[in-house]
């Protein structure tokens, strides 16, 4: 079941548990102006049916109760909003939430890596869903010396095309290359204020 999100926060606002389904928006039955906004939009159309599958997923290991609560609030947020940007960054503030619970964590696929200058990095792929894959890219350095551990991450649904997807942070570009079921490729370019010693370069292969 798909219902519009302008419906289902007026099932909240009614205080009427909302059916695990609905987490999805249906174009056809879209009232208010955020329904008509994504709807009109490829790409956030594409990263509501990732959210769907997230939230799916976070459902069948996290506390369910918790896990729709979180989702209730970030519909009534994109139902307030009154432009593209704002409903960008909802779906972005809930990516970043959804993408750090037991269920997705275990339904993505990870990779790692451990370079000789003290990076260990590790990769997770939730997806591809509708030609998306929602990424979470971290690293920790251990330095020379007690206590010189830093680490740094970023995490972000991205188009997969042609088994390439890339992520930015100002004006750092992460490339990723799948180079085949079990490794990826990791390049960096640009200006990467990442923690001091952080890189997230290399090959990622799957534990």
């Amino acid at each position: 079941m798909r219902i519009s999100l302008s419906a289902l926060a007026m099932i909240i606002i009614g205080g009427i548990a909302p059916p695990v389904e609905a987490a999805g928006i249906d174009c056809a039955k879209s009232v208010s102006a955020s329904d008509h906004m994504i709807c009109q939009d490829k790409s956030l159309l594409a990263q509501d049916t990732m959210m769907e599958a997230l939230y799916a997923s976070a459902l069948k290991r996290d506390d369910a109760d918790k896990i729709r609560s979180q989702q209730q609030r970030w519909v009534a947020t994109v139902q307030s909003c009154g432009d593209l940007t704002c409903i960008r960054h909802a779906y972005d503030d809930q990516v970043s939430f959804i993408l750090d619970t037991k269920g997705v964590v275990s339904a993505s696929t990870d990779f790692t890596l451990k370079r000789s200058d003290g990076n260990e990095g590790r990769l997770s792929i939730f997806g591809p869903v509708d030609g998306l894959v929602a990424v979470t890219l971290s690293s920790v350095y251990a330095g020379p010396g007690a206590g010189n551990v830093n680490a740094d991450g970023i995490q972000s649904v991205v188009p997969l095309t042609k088994e390439h997807a890339e992520l930015s942070r100002g004006r750092c570009k992460f490339s990723l290359n799948r180079l085949n079921a079990k490794t990826w490729r990791v390049s960096q370019a640009g200006s990467c204020f990442l923690a001091d010693g952080v890189t997230f370069r290399g090959i990622y292969r799957k534990q």
